[in-house]
């Protein structure tokens, strides 16, 4: 008897259920920050419109403000077939010192990460975990942050922040603190900006602070922009 009706009352649920109005039923709102985060994955795997799409103009200026030393780099930078970058240097002034402690160890940073398989470093839930932490901007056009913690500790990953474009979904701004370098850079810290132009990548901006071992802390602004554009006026380290 007891089972007959709470049979019933199970029936009477679902019939009330389903004779409920459409109008009436509410969907529960989107994870905050959940679309831009989709939108990102969805991206994320596309090539890279400063590494894969032909030549690109680099400029490199670095500085040791404990020394009061600058120096600056101007280069083409191309993807051989390998995959990796090649540099032609175009003009190098100011400090050797600034070119042997600072932009030599960086590019032999950024040559050691390109030999690393793309799925070991690539900011993915393979390799992060993400936490949201907010979203600036207008409901039209709005910025995602979430903090990217690496799952394991191992070269080419960061431990900081990726801000999402929520139209777009690609990531305007990555910044943190590689988890491990090399042996003649004991710390480096990365901030990239990368502007978005017709919603693709546009121009890219990278600051990084290294410790070095020898030459105290340096500066670098990496300035990548295609071949034709007007470079941008120079200012040179912290």
């Amino acid at each position: 008897m007891h089972r007959t009706r709470t049979c019933a009352l199970l029936l009477a649920a679902l019939l009330i259920a389903g004779s409920t109005p459409a109008d009436t039923l509410t969907v529960a709102p989107a994870a905050p920050g959940s679309l831009a985060f989709a939108r990102y994955i969805a991206t994320v795997h596309r090539r890279d419109p400063f590494r894969e799409s032909g030549p690109i103009n680099v400029m490199i200026e670095a500085s040791l403000p404990g020394l009061h030393k600058q120096g600056r780099l101007l280069a083409i930078r191309e993807t051989n077939d390998s995959e990796r970058s090649e540099y032609k240097v175009l003009e190098s002034q100011g400090d050797p010192q600034v070119t042997e402690e600072v932009i030599a160890p960086y590019l032999a940073e950024e040559k050691e990460l390109e030999d690393l398989p793309l799925s070991s470093v690539i900011v993915t839930p393979a390799n992060y975990r993400f936490r949201f932490m907010g979203q600036v901007g207008t409901e039209a056009s709005s910025i995602a942050i979430f903090r990217i913690v690496p799952k394991k500790r191992r070269e080419g990953l960061i431990r900081g922040e990726i801000w999402i474009d929520s139209t777009t979904g690609i990531a305007v701004v990555q910044a943190g603190c590689l988890v491990k370098t090399s042996s003649r850079i004991r710390r480096m810290e990365i901030v990239r900006d990368t502007k978005v132009d017709g919603g693709s990548p546009g121009s890219r901006i990278t600051r990084v602070a290294v410790e070095t071992r020898r030459a105290g802390r340096g500066y670098l602004t990496i300035t990548e922009f295609a071949p034709g554009v007007v470079r941008p006026a120079t200012s040179t380290g912290e």
